[in-house]
């Protein structure tokens, strides 16, 4: 069904099967047809494979063997699909096999891939990550998926529907009742999605450019097929976080000047996020320094206790207040003057990159050289944003 969408919307078919040629197993032909699905016109898509396509209400033959998971990584990796591909393909395999792994209470290495392992199922999930490459899509977003009624057949017998591994494959992710018998997600749908998809269940900010259906074998009360919307993405809102935080502040007019970079200092040991001064005019127009400080919530008296000690005050006024701040992340560069801390924002999906000014003044005096100097030499080692 997610194949038949892409051809629907717009993937060529010819391109694809060239590309699926490349993996070493043979003996499938394509099907594919438009059909009409509860007055929706689709696209039905399928790999037929001799001795493995199977109706999904039938039992597989006594005696089928499944594949491991090395033996599946090991035919996609001697294709001729681009390395991209490959490695999304086998990353969809492996995190199929560990959720199989766990329902049967073995390891990924060692699980037994029945129906999920037959070659119509591997070239679906190949199928799909070389569609996305072709049709040049870099982010795949879906629905909350619907979950059908009844139980299932399969290689074990029957299972409650959705059967074991496909349920352990959608925790965590949500989930509706779609108030029909029968699969409505199967566990290689359910497989290449949660792979794939951040987060499930919420819709991105798209400007629309293609729509396509895929059609399923079954027919339900509602149209049994699956929509795919491609396009642009708009510009989305800028992503910020927000938190509380407490502002310390005391009015000083009898300390000496020279006192306040040690009160600085020690106010941010004890915790403050940022420390300023300011000049103010108290009563009787004595001119005074405003020292001001932003600490965490759980800060706030450590916070309060270092500046009634580093300081003249005889008291400090506190207040909480809401701040936003943007996504950030801070690593490490390597550069001919030595490792230094960088600090990256992220503004509306842009990077903005900031040298650490503490390991930049570190460097400006080991070198005796001027900060300026030093922080525009760095900044040619700076990642490309």
């Amino acid at each position: 069904m997610l194949l038949g969408a892409l051809l629907d919307a717009g993937l060529d078919c010819e391109r694809l099967e060239t590309a699926l040629r490349t993996i070493p197993v043979g003996g499938w032909s394509i099907e594919r047809r438009r059909v009409i699905k509860a007055g929706i016109a689709a696209t039905y898509f399928d790999f037929i494979v001799p001795g493995e396509d199977h109706h999904p209400r039938e039992l597989p033959p006594e005696g089928t063997h499944g594949r491991h998971l090395d033996e599946v990584l090991a035919l996609v990796g001697r294709s001729g699909l681009s390395s991209e591909v490959r490695a999304q393909a086998c990353a969809i395999y492996v995190h199929l096999a560990e959720a199989e792994a766990k329902v049967h209470g073995t390891t990924a290495d060692r699980v037994h891939f029945h129906e999920v392992g037959a070659v119509d199922a591997i070239l679906d999930v190949a199928g799909c990550c070389a569609a996305l490459e072709m049709m040049g899509i870099e982010r795949v977003s879906c629905s909350a998926f619907p979950v059908g009624r009844g139980s299932i057949s399969m290689h074990h017998g029957r299972y409650p529907n959705p059967p074991p591994a496909t349920a352990e494959l959608l925790l965590g992710v949500p989930t509706y009742d779609a108030g029909v018998t029968g699969e409505m997600v199967t566990t290689t749908g359910a497989a290449i999605l949660t792979a794939l998809v951040e987060r499930p269940g919420e819709r991105p900010a798209l400007r629309a450019e293609r729509i396509g259906y895929g059609a399923g074998r079954s027919d339900f009360e509602i149209p049994n097929v699956l929509r795919v919307t491609t396009g642009t993405p708009v510009d989305e809102p800028l992503q910020f976080a927000q938190d509380e935080i407490v502002v310390l502040e005391a009015n000083i007019d009898d300390m000496s000047p020279q006192h306040f970079e040690l009160a600085i200092e020690r106010v941010l040991a004890a915790g403050a996020y940022d420390v300023w001064l300011a000049p103010v005019t108290m009563k009787k127009l004595r001119p005074a320094i405003l020292f001001g400080a932003i600490a965490p919530l759980g800060g706030e008296r450590e916070v309060a206790a270092a500046i009634l000690a580093q300081t003249t005050t005889l008291g400090v006024r506190v207040r909480r207040e809401r701040r936003y701040t943007l996504p950030r992340e801070t690593s490490e560069i390597v550069t001919p003057f030595g490792t230094i801390r960088v600090k990256t924002a992220t503004v509306d999906g842009a990077h903005r990159r900031t040298l650490e000014y503490d390991d930049v003044v570190r460097i400006a005096r080991e070198r005796q050289r001027p900060i300026a100097e030093i922080a525009a030499a760095l900044e040619e080692y700076l990642p490309p944003v």
